[in-house]
């Protein structure tokens, strides 16, 4: 099987999210900035996300961890032939499957074994195998792993997400890591961003076991320490204005009575550069 490899930088993933939430953030007029509620693209058939190994609730005690994923129905490394790919940043490695440890910043993988081909040969089933790109304290752990399309838009259907629970060392609880319960995960934006007046930065999470409505569950949008909105619906959106410089993304999953939801997931912040 080919061993997928991930740029040695990522090593760096557990201080950028510490300096996630610690930046100061960015003294934008948050006046200007628009959130704009877009249609999610087209999902395609029987897309399916399937965690292998380690198995849930399996104890690892190697380093660093391997992980193996099963994709189904998603070609990984193709352009995402969407119109929404000339509207927003859109990478030029094609479609991915984003990985989430815990709550650290995604990872993106767009290679992969092929082991079967349909007759239009396009690749269907596929198997990703990597190491975790980081070291992992004692405990327990949450590994999520969903694709998304080139320009980083997650797919949503039931079944696109892997989600998957081992221990690290010894097989301790983590308190608020219930994925049993309603929980967020954070997708876009991540990283840089070439600044334009006209371009938008995609917004995208996902949520589990919960329906955002206006009566009931919803996510506060915080962007450089002021509240923007309560989105009532898993978007995606659009996110217009944001000037040159750092600035940081809340989201936090709210219940019915504006109350926040317990657990890890669900109260989580990003750093974001906005470059010339």
């Amino acid at each position: 099987m080919k061993k997928v490899y991930i740029s040695s930088a990522l090593a760096l993933l557990p201080l950028l999210t510490l300096f996630a939430a610690q930046i100061e953030p960015h003294k934008a007029n948050t006046s200007n900035i628009r959130v704009v509620g877009v249609e999610p693209t087209p999902e395609g058939d029987h897309i399916e996300t399937h965690i292998v190994f380690p198995k849930d609730g399996e104890v690892e005690g190697g380093s660093p961890v391997a992980i193996q994923v099963f994709l189904e129905g998603y070609p990984l490394g193709t352009d995402s032939d969407f119109p929404r790919r000339h509207e927003i940043s859109n990478d030029k490695s094609g479609q991915s499957l984003h990985v989430v440890i815990d709550n650290y910043p995604y990872f993106e993988l767009n290679e992969a074994f092929v082991t079967s081909i349909d007759d239009s040969e396009e690749y269907y089933d596929q198997i990703l195998e990597f190491d975790i790109p980081f070291e992992l304290s004692p405990g327990k752990h949450v590994i999520r792993a969903f694709p998304a399309r080139s320009f980083g838009e997650s797919l949503k259907d039931e079944g696109t997400m892997g989600v998957s629970i081992f221990y690290y060392g010894e097989a301790t609880e983590t308190p608020g890591m219930d994925i049993d319960q309603p929980f967020l995960t954070y997708n876009e934006p991540q990283g840089t961003y070439i600044y334009s007046k006209k371009a938008p930065i995609l917004l995208d999470f996902l949520l589990t076991n919960a329906m955002p409505s206006p009566d009931g569950y919803k996510i506060r949008l915080t962007i450089d320490g002021k509240t923007v909105r309560n989105l009532v619906s898993v978007g995606p959106y659009f996110v217009y204005g944001l000037s040159l410089g750092k600035h940081t993304i809340r989201l936090e999953l709210l219940d019915a009575d504006n109350s926040k939801v317990p657990g890890v997931f669900n109260d989580v912040i990003q750093a974001i550069r906005v470059i010339e």
